[in-house]
């Protein structure tokens, strides 16, 4: 019987666990050593997530189904993973501040995880799964941006968000994208050629440029006030955008459009 308040309770919105970060991984091939897929990340960078699994590779392949929880100096991870048939295992990954002001509640994460796997076995779409995270976990945004940058190696812009109120810099989107890609290719100073992206700081006065530029894409940050938490998303960003959209990049024939649904990635991270 469903009495009034059952019902009243039913409407009320869920309380979201408050964490910095989760992500979705299948590992296949146990036979052979185990390969990791990434299937998707929010608030946790892909290179984290691979140090992570081969740190715990083993014990994830030998026992198919368990759970660890990983102490580092700034953050504590949760593992949880559960055997898929005899072929493969769903990982979920939780980030949490190292000293939280509300302790995780280890039960509802348990039961947020069962819920995810059980879309999994049923084969639902990844749209679906990632609703129920999105509807369950929330994660911090960060301010201090003022417009964010992203750019082919030739100058082209990708994609590009803005603050509303600064139309000026919005009047002058394609020429700061030329210049920065200009001022990148003249001087490896500012920023090597190396793989591993290295964050490199230009100074205009009360505003700084941070850029990061990874496998022929530059991603600038026009900011006014830089935190820890800003700096980490800015890494997570280039990842991300490059897991999405690499084929396409190396296939660009100079349609933009498919870039423009990156922007609810950064809505997600950055209030501009």
């Amino acid at each position: 019987m469903i009495t009034m308040d059952t019902a009243q309770n039913s409407n009320q919105p869920i309380e979201k666990l408050h964490m910095l970060g989760y992500g979705l991984l299948s590992v296949s091939d146990l036979d052979s050593g185990g390969k990791m897929n990434v299937i998707f990340q929010n608030g946790i960078g892909v290179s984290l997530i691979q140090n992570i699994f081969e740190l715990y590779k083993s014990e994830i392949i030998s026992k198919r189904q368990g759970n660890s929880i990983i102490p580092l100096d700034e953050f504590t991870i949760y593992i949880q993973y559960f055997k898929n048939g005899e072929k493969s295992i769903s990982v979920i990954i939780y980030m949490e501040e190292k000293e939280p002001s509300v302790p995780v509640n280890f039960p509802k994460l348990f039961f947020i995880s069962k819920k995810i796997n059980k879309q999994i076995l049923s084969n639902a779409p990844l749209s679906k799964i990632t609703k129920i995270f999105e509807s369950e976990i929330e994660i911090p945004k960060t301010e201090g941006v003022i417009a964010i940058f992203i750019i082919g190696s030739t100058g082209s812009p990708f994609i590009s968000k803005i603050n509303k109120n600064r139309s000026n810099i919005a009047e002058h989107e394609v020429h700061i994208g030329g210049f920065i890609s200009a001022l990148l290719s003249f001087s490896n100073t500012i920023i090597g050629e190396e793989t591993g992206a290295k964050l490199k700081e230009i100074n205009f006065g009360n505003q700084q440029f941070y850029i990061i530029s990874k496998s022929n894409v530059i991603f600038a940050f026009l900011v006014e006030n830089m935190n820890s938490l800003l700096q980490r998303y800015m890494y997570i960003i280039a990842d991300e955008f490059l897991l999405d959209f690499r084929k396409y990049i190396k296939e660009f024939n100079g349609d933009v459009t498919p870039f423009n649904e990156f922007e609810n990635k950064i809505n997600q991270y950055f209030i501009i």
